[in-house]
């Protein structure tokens, strides 16, 4: 008898309501792996950058992901770039504790990439304001990465706005980040599509992207301890 058809792991991701990058991007990326089940569950973000995101934020969402049995779950946001990755650290804590599976977090999945590919001297791109910016280098630094260089907007944009950001002005933002001094770039802000530009521009520059978006999967995935096979969306998917 044929095994019942459907995935056969199960993954979850929290999602920013104003995100609509998350499942399109996850979707593409893991188009091939098609036995890769991948469950969402939203929740409304607060009103600007400088509130942390806790369980009282999430309000339901997490419960509504436990209830499909996912074998782990992520917050598909980088508010801990800024506000700090201990407070990263206890949400996952808080969610574990919640749903009985083992969490991740944008950020958190940034630093683990970065850590895994032994890079400490990255430039960072974030479609948000310079004070914002200073604290993610300020963060960053207090975990061994150092940020000597920064591209951001002119600009201030909601998170509706940077998903609408054309691929032209994706690619201007982060242009000005590649330079000889830097090992890497990091995009931090997952509603920021410049995962798609990854893979094109690692291989012009000859250094690696991580995106914050492509990361969460990343993540997720070796959280959920699943074995994966990703090409086209950059070198952190070669690392194991």
């Amino acid at each position: 008898m044929a095994d019942v058809p459907g995935p056969s792991a199960r993954v979850g991701i929290l999602v920013p309501s104003s995100n609509s990058n998350a499942e399109s991007m996850t979707a593409a990326m893991l188009r091939d792996q098609t036995d890769i089940g991948v469950h969402y569950s939203r929740f409304r973000l607060p009103p600007d950058l400088d509130h942390s995101i806790d369980a009282s934020v999430l309000g339901e969402a997490p419960a509504l992901l436990r209830e499909a049995e996912v074998t782990a779950m992520a917050f598909h946001g980088t508010s801990g770039s800024w506000k700090g990755l201990a407070g990263d650290q206890e949400l996952c804590e808080t969610l574990t504790a919640a749903t009985g599976a083992p969490a991740t977090t944008a950020s958190l999945a940034v630093l683990a990439a970065l850590e895994a590919m032994s890079l400490t001297r990255v430039a960072v791109v974030f479609p948000g304001p310079a004070p914002i910016v200073s604290l993610i280098q300020a963060e960053y630094a207090g975990h061994g990465i150092d940020m000597p260089r920064a591209s951001y907007p002119e600009r201030s944009m909601g998170n509706q706005e940077i998903s609408r950001l054309s691929r032209q002005e994706i690619e201007t933002l982060m242009r000005p980040a590649f330079a000889a001094d830097v090992e890497a770039v990091v995009c931090i802000g997952t509603n920021l599509r410049a995962g798609y530009l990854a893979a094109e521009l690692e291989a012009e520059f000859e250094i690696p992207v991580i995106d914050s978006a492509a990361a969460t999967l990343w993540n997720l995935l070796r959280t959920a301890g699943v074995q994966h096979s990703i090409s086209g969306w950059g070198k952190l998917f070669s690392v194991p």
